[in-house]
């Protein structure tokens, strides 16, 4: 921990201004502005309040509290929201409204989950992947990815703090679907899988990041592994 230390305070302080997603010529990139709505914008800032919690230094704080601020770029377009919310703003808004108990970051969250729950499907009893991509004639509405499963603890959170069941009962719902529609016999999962907008009734999967359809994708398993997890903890 403290080489991990030693290294994040100069990786921090070289990209103290930015949201990075990763390294172009040794340098990170930044994901602000026009690219405010990318899904991993709030990691970032999760990694600087596990920093803060580890050191306490105020310098880790104030990078978290900005990349927090930035997101609201984000949280405010709809073209840019999609069922990512939980990666952004879990690690964001929630942190920091649980360490330094702050109303404002409490509402980010709170909005983001309700944003999150609009995005449900009560036929398919699924969340909404992605909107519809400029530039694309693919109908994206009945489609919903494996990822989703991480993103689903910002629905269970916002329920314990409501007192307002209906965003846990949306993400049990989701999972319960995920699990009979994802999964298949062998343990592994599907990428992305459609669903028929007014039955519910699911189409067909698509092998998306996968090698092909009925492929295993490393990553969206890892995602399946750790979200049905979390969902069983909640």
């Amino acid at each position: 921990l403290d080489r991990v230390a030693r290294k994040l305070e100069k990786v921090a302080e070289r990209s103290k201004d930015k949201i990075p997603y990763t390294t172009l010529h040794g340098v990170h990139d930044d994901k602000s502005g026009e690219e405010i709505g990318w899904w991993t914008n709030g990691f970032w800032g999760g990694m600087m309040w596990q920093m803060y919690a580890l050191t306490g230094k105020e310098f880790y704080k104030e990078i978290a509290e900005n990349n927090e601020k930035k997101l609201d770029a984000d949280l405010m377009d709809y073209d840019k929201l999609d069922h990512d919310n939980g990666f952004k703003w879990l690690p964001t808004a929630v942190a920091d409204y649980r360490v330094t108990g702050n109303e404002r970051s409490k509402k980010r969250g709170l909005l983001a989950a309700e944003v999150l729950a609009g995005r449900y499907n009560p036929a398919g009893k699924f969340l909404r992947a992605w909107n519809d991509w400029e530039g694309s004639d693919v109908d994206r509405s009945g489609w919903a990815i494996i990822d989703c499963m991480m993103n689903l603890p910002l629905l269970y959170w916002a329920s314990e703090e409501t007192g307002d069941p209906r965003f846990s009962q949306i993400a049990v719902s989701h999972a319960d679907t995920a699990g009979k529609s994802f999964i298949r016999g062998d343990g592994s999962s599907n990428h992305i899988v459609e669903f028929d907008l007014e039955t519910g009734e699911m189409v067909k999967s698509y092998g998306g990041q996968g090698f092909g359809e009925g492929s295993s994708w490393t990553r969206g398993q890892s995602w399946a592994l750790y979200g049905f997890t979390l969902n069983h903890l909640h």
